[in-house]
């Protein structure tokens, strides 16, 4: 029901009417069962993007620019972060709070209730949560991505499950295997690393906040593509089904985690998957 994409595809297909009608559902099921703000929440950041940016005729679908799978990913992603900015101002403006950030009251008194009156340990989740508002930025690209993401593959599934007459819409996205980002994330991370040499977060705290950002984001898409590496060398070596398995589960502990950041890293660089060739077994 969170998902705006499949409401999206609905008023494509079958008109505003029958897309409105559905958002209406949604949002009064919300309004319901869960709560108010999630309500909000919906009405503020999903049906506008599916109200105002999707919904065209069956015409109108054809005779649009022909955008590849990638552009069309990160065209909705865009659209997703600028009405999440818009969600964070309007919550913000009505309540003064950040609506994507936990509450550092309720948040003390839950652990308090776990571990009983620690003050080490409540005074290290204060600093952590100190710290969280600046890493919003980074953060909140990384959510729209992957919401993204997850919206986009729905729209295909049930376009391809439910809709079998329409072809290549949401356009089709590569193989996970083949997934490579453009070599200037490398470039912004190497200048974040070599800028945070020469800069002091007491003297400048906004420059060291913008490289944490620029670090954490560049360093989360850079793992993504180590992964779609390790992947594609699976492929490559032709792994079994098992072995595939085993290695996804030794790939999923945090200590293989930065080696995944660097083998993405010099996939960007060297191109790798143009150079290793696979023998044909």
């Amino acid at each position: 029901m969170l998902c705006p994409l499949p409401l999206c595809v609905l008023g494509c297909l079958e008109g505003q009417k029958n897309m409105s009608v559905a958002e209406l559902m949604i949002e009064v099921t919300l309004f319901l069962v869960v709560s108010p703000s999630m309500a909000a929440y919906f009405l503020l950041g999903c049906a506008p993007l599916s109200a105002s940016i999707f919904s065209v005729s069956r015409e109108d679908i054809k005779n649009v620019k022909k955008f590849t799978g990638p552009e069309s990913l990160l065209i909705c992603t865009a659209a997703s972060i600028i009405f999440k900015l818009i969600l964070v101002a309007s919550f913000w403006f009505f309540t003064g709070r950040n609506i994507f950030m936990p509450d550092v009251r309720q948040m003390n008194l839950i652990m308090y209730q776990l571990y009983g009156n620690q003050p080490e340990l409540l005074a290290a989740v204060g600093r952590v949560f100190a710290i969280l508002p600046y890493m919003m930025p980074s953060m909140l690209v990384i959510y729209a991505a992957a919401e993204t993401y997850m919206n986009y593959s729905i729209c295909r599934s049930i376009i391809n499950k439910f809709f079998p007459k329409v072809k290549n819409f949401p356009p089709e996205l590569p193989e996970f295997k083949l997934w490579r980002f453009p070599i200037s994330l490398l470039f912004a991370s190497v200048f974040g690393f070599i800028l945070g040499w020469f800069i002091d977060i007491d003297t400048w705290f906004s420059g060291a906040m913008f490289i944490m950002n620029l670090q954490i984001a560049a360093n989360v898409f850079m793992f993504v593509e180590g992964l779609s590496m390790a992947f594609w060398i699976m492929a490559g070596f032709k792994f079994k089904k098992g072995a595939k398995i085993a290695a996804c589960i030794l790939l999923s502990i945090p200590f293989f985690w930065p080696w995944l950041i660097v083998i993405g890293m010099c996939d960007m660089a060297l191109n790798l998957r143009e150079r290793i060739k696979f023998k044909q077994r």
